[in-house]
């Protein structure tokens, strides 16, 4: 899985070629290129805001009582939420729009190697580089009027998608219920859409299913920005702003993207060891708990230590809370190198999934769903809120990570099969609706 190769000669595979030659990530047109660069400029704006801005306008001169700064924080709060849920829910797509190519194509290079252009591996090379770069956002462009890739309009999907699903509710909610032949027999009736409409609606529902096993998940990394920092500051800091270590995430982030994309998925690659989208999921929920597993042990080792122990900072011997307990704050790297490969194989590959799987119509509707999935994360979060104080958030980072490994198998078991029909359920997008034959066939095996 070589990224980019140089080429000579490039024209649509045959089957046969497909078949038995390599498959290598496509060249990624230069538009991408522009697009995750205005998305990461999107997140560079938004860590920006998020904290200093935040900071700045509730401290202004005038701003003197404490509820107008709360009110002042909760609008800009709402205004945060509605602005990066809209981007977030548009741009995802958008980036996957602008590689148009969809049969897999076949590079002879220079040197004379067959190689297959892979569109799948290319959107998952995309997709972490995107979240690579959300990371690494410090330019702010915008993708050029005349480059962009711009799809013609299809009008809104959304009133046939909720006519298949009141369809396939009065048969117990089967999908192939909702198709053309089954209504004209059963209700002798015509409807607007066609059996590749409702192929693809399972195929959406399948990367719906998928998405809300990432709660926990998203309840996890949402310990990066306030409990891990709190934990930082439990620890000796050497001088280090104990809400700056978080950095390191986003620095193992930027350094290990690259490698993993690079080295480890061909690795596996060329030892014929699978590793689908569903199997790089599970892997994340096994590092997520490793994670946790190892955040709960540091607690535990803080409170080893003196001279607060188990109350750091909240003991006479910390003189009014200036001296935490005696272990140092790079304590916490393994668990930011732990969180970003997790986030690596999860969010990135939960991002290029739940594009390649959403019909096309409905691809923002997916990715807004996926953010409805964090914001349950973070639901749950404030329910916990309560266990996120000393002593007892020990007990918060043992739950998390025994819920992720017991979460992982489970995970692995009920959807281990879509890894077997990932490419047939990636092309099936591109399938013409009167060839659903084989199609229909897919969409089956594994029932949504």
């Amino acid at each position: 899985m070589d990224t980019q190769p140089t080429q000579y000669e490039k024209r649509e595979a045959t089957e046969d070629e497909v078949e038995n030659l390599r498959h290598v990530v496509d060249t990624v047109p230069g538009v991408v290129w522009v697009a995750l660069v205005a998305a990461a400029a999107e997140r560079f704006t938004f860590y920006a805001v998020t904290a200093p801005w935040l900071l700045f306008v509730t401290s202004l001169p005038y701003v003197t009582k404490d509820s107008i700064k709360i009110a002042g924080l909760a609008l800009s709060m709402v205004f945060l939420g509605l602005g990066t849920g809209g981007v977030r829910a548009t741009v995802s797509p958008f980036i996957g729009d602008q590689y148009t190519v969809s049969a897999p194509q076949l590079i002879v290079t220079k040197n004379g190697e067959r190689l297959i252009a892979d569109r799948t591996l290319t959107l998952q090379y995309i997709y972490n580089v995107l979240y690579c770069l959300d990371f690494d956002s410090s330019d702010a462009l915008l993708a050029e009027e005349i480059w962009k890739v711009k799809l013609s309009p299809q009008g809104n999907v959304l009133p046939q998608a909720a006519k298949v699903i009141a369809c396939s509710a009065r048969e117990r909610f089967r999908l192939d219920a909702a198709k053309p032949a089954f209504q004209a027999e059963k209700y002798g009736r015509e409807v607007e859409w066609d059996d590749q409409f409702v192929s693809e609606m399972k195929r959406g529902l399948i990367a719906c299913k998928v998405m809300a096993c990432f709660v926990p998940f998203y309840l996890c990394t949402s310990q990066i920005t306030n409990n891990l920092v709190s934990q930082a500051g439990q620890t000796r800091l050497g001088g280090t702003p104990n809400d700056m270590v978080q950095a390191l995430n986003a620095i193992a982030c930027v350094l290990l993207g690259p490698v993993i994309q690079k080295f480890l998925y061909p690795t596996l690659q060329k030892h014929g060891i699978a590793f689908g989208p569903i199997a790089r999921m599970t892997s994340a929920f096994v590092t997520m708990s490793t994670a946790m597993a190892f955040t709960a042990g540091l607690q535990k080792l803080i409170y080893m230590r003196g001279p607060c122990y188990d109350h750091p900072l909240a003991c006479p011997d910390s003189k009014n809370g200036s001296i935490p307990n005696d272990i140092s704050v790079w304590a916490q790297t393994p668990i930011y190198i732990l969180l970003a490969c997790a986030e690596i194989l999860g969010f990135a590959t939960l991002s290029e999934y739940s594009y390649s799987k959403a019909p096309q119509g409905m691809r923002s509707l997916v990715q807004a769903l996926r953010q409805v999935t964090a914001g349950i994360g973070s639901a749950f979060g404030i329910a916990l809120s309560p266990l996120a104080q000393n002593p007892k958030i020990l007990y918060l980072y043992t739950g998390l990570a025994v819920v992720m490994i017991v979460g992982a198998p489970i995970f692995w078991l009920v959807f281990r099969g879509y890894d077997k029909i990932d490419e047939e359920l990636n092309v099936m997008g591109s399938i013409q609706p009167s060839n659903n034959d084989h199609m229909e066939e897919t969409t089956s095996t594994v029932r949504p």
